[in-house]
């Protein structure tokens, strides 16, 4: 039997990433791995996906507790931080929820590839917020892959793959935490191969691609002209952070976090939108029946569902969030 020889990678995270986290203690803790280096975020700059949660983690933190070089720059491909990568001599680099792209000249570095490790079923759901995505379009089918990474973003030829079945009724939050735990485990399977320098590969069918950018205001908004099933969907994609808006026809800004369908409780209303309290709960006409709204959130804490006196139904017009 032929000995292993240990192989030096240089992890792309960003600093508050939940799943860069795991990723930096595997790297760190296997006998069989050198981790050279961890490239994160800009000082000043956290992943806005992970805000305002619990358990914040912190990996300039858990780099220096390792002894291993941080790297933080403002521009990934500035050529300056390519030349201190390659002196250190990296066989790969892994990237886990690193959100600057890595150009030709970077990707060069590494003695043997680059990975990526992408929280989705390539070639569907290539892009931004693939949890987000994922739950707005009512997909059942998911789950997350590893690929050698090429100058097309998340188009490179697959390394290992694992399928994710869904029951329809996930929050992003929770479909983002089962992706995270697949891809540790992902990471955790892939890496003998990688330490051995002999893994599979297979390009991605381009015809099945499907990518998706970042989510904007009109994304998040729920347009209470569409069916309840839209807006149920849209309101679980943008649980908690930041969370799916609407606005009342007096102005008044609200993000939903808990709804339920109620079909068709009460009589159509006049229009799509109108609004109804019964023995205290807060109910929403849609373009097909109502929805009883279960939750808001306040400040950043959760309360009941409630609108002030006079308001009688939700703006149908889309208008972009207000930002605090």
């Amino acid at each position: 039997m032929s000995e292993l020889h240990p192989i030096r990678v240089v992890l792309f995270s960003e600093v508050n990433s939940k799943l860069g986290a795991p990723f930096l203690s595997i790297l760190a803790e296997h006998p069989l791995v050198r981790l050279v280096g961890v490239v994160t975020s800009p000082p000043g700059k956290l992943c806005p996906y992970f805000l305002g949660e619990e358990d914040q983690v912190d990996l300039e933190k858990q780099a220096g507790e390792r002894g291993v070089p941080l790297f933080r720059p403002t521009k990934v491909n500035d050529p300056g931080l390519i030349r201190e990568l390659a002196a250190l001599a990296p066989d790969y680099f892994l990237t886990g929820n690193y959100q600057q792209i890595l150009k030709p000249d970077l990707l060069a570095v590494p003695a043997v590839t680059s990975i990526n490790f992408h929280p989705s079923p390539l070639p569907r759901y290539a892009g931004w917020a693939p949890f987000f995505w994922t739950v707005r379009e009512g997909e059942l089918d998911s789950g997350v892959t590893a690929i050698e990474m090429t100058p097309q973003i998340d188009g490179g030829p697959i390394v290992m793959q694992k399928r994710i079945r869904l029951a329809g009724n996930e929050t992003a939050l929770e479909v983002r935490e089962s992706h995270t735990i697949a891809n540790v485990a992902l990471l955790r399977q892939l890496l003998p191969r990688l330490i051995a320098r002999d893994y599979p590969t297979s390009p991605q069918d381009p015809a099945l691609r499907s990518y998706f950018s970042k989510p904007g205001d009109r994304d998040y908004w729920l347009d209470f002209g569409r069916s309840s099933e839209t807006i149920l969907r849209t309101v679980r994609a943008g649980y908690r952070n930041p969370g799916a808006y609407v606005r009342t026809d007096r102005g008044e800004q609200l993000t939903v976090l808990t709804a339920e369908d109620v079909g068709r409780k009460f009589p159509a209303p006049d229009a799509p939108g109108a609004l109804r309290i019964e023995s205290g709960a807060l109910y929403a006409a849609s373009a097909d029946g109502w929805l009883r709204l279960w939750s808001l959130d306040v400040h950043g804490a959760e309360r009941l569902a409630g609108v002030p006196d006079g308001t009688t139904r939700f703006d149908t017009r889309f208008q972009a969030r207000t930002h605090a």
